[in-house]
């Protein structure tokens, strides 16, 4: 690869929804709440980041 190639894998989204599926089970598996842009993104939905709280 060179500098000029793109850089982007095409596989890349599903890489990012395997990831966000295994996320939604650890939470689930821990019992906790799972936030709803990571089920967005484990359905490949577009997702906006989280609002920052104070």
């Amino acid at each position: 690869m060179t500098t000029t190639e793109n850089r982007k894998s095409p596989a890349r989204p599903q890489v990012a929804r395997a990831a966000a599926r295994a996320s939604v089970a650890l939470y689930e598996r821990d019992g906790l709440e799972v936030p709803q842009w990571i089920r967005d993104a484990a359905a490949g939905r577009p997702t906006t980041p989280p609002a920052q709280q104070p």
